[in-house]
């Protein structure tokens, strides 16, 4: 493995802005690789073990016609209930884990690779590690996350309110983070703040 590439654990809270932000470091340097952990837990939601450890636990009441999971039904089951919420993180978490470390294994032989981003939501709640160099946490209000995910979402106040005490608050990321990037304003903010890192970590790699 190529022990000089830098590795970024990208996180946030819901509707702070993280895919936006791995959209715009990817824009703006073609040698950024990026890791998606909601892309990963789509696709392990498409296999068979893992439809088989849902049903045994949650039965065929989150399940619709065709075998899929009804992920409204299953969230709002997850949300309500802890022990179900972890069951699921237990699924979930080491399957992604092994997804990102396999794609940092196959980058890392890259010459093109100059930076591998991992966009991980529940980062530091489970204790994500995959030997990053960076934390980055993508940060806003509690006010501007709720109006955002309602927005996006459409949910009502008692699931947006669920999923939020779900993760650790903002406040208590940015004291774990070691780069906050704040995306309160307009894009264009989000993305100087992007471009500069970019520009900072070029210049420690041509030193």
């Amino acid at each position: 493995m190529k022990s000089t590439l830098p590795t970024i654990a990208l996180t946030g809270g819901i509707a702070t802005g993280k895919s936006t932000c791995c959209a715009l470091l990817r824009g703006l340097n073609l040698g950024v690789t990026v890791f998606d952990a909601d892309a990963s837990v789509a696709k392990w939601y498409r296999e068979k073990e893992v439809l088989d450890q849902i049903r045994l636990y949650f039965g065929k009441d989150v399940f619709g016609e065709k075998g899929e999971v009804n992920k409204v039904r299953l969230r709002a089951w997850a949300f309500a209930d802890v022990d179900a919420r972890h069951f699921l993180e237990e699924i979930f978490h080491p399957r992604v884990r092994e997804d990102c470390l396999a794609l940092l294994t196959l980058e890392a032989k890259n010459p093109a690779t100059r930076l591998f981003v991992a966009d991980i939501p529940l980062l530091f709640e489970s204790g994500f590690d995959f030997g990053q160099s960076v934390n980055l946490l993508v940060a806003t209000s509690r006010k501007t996350q709720i109006d955002r995910v309602k927005k996006r979402n459409g949910w009502d106040d008692m699931m947006v309110e669920a999923v939020l005490s779900s993760q650790m608050p903002i406040d208590a990321k940015i004291k774990l983070a070691d780069i906050v990037f704040w995306n309160e304003g307009p894009e264009q903010m989000l993305r100087n703040q992007c471009h500069r890192y970019l520009q900072e970590l070029a210049d420690v790699q041509s030193q």
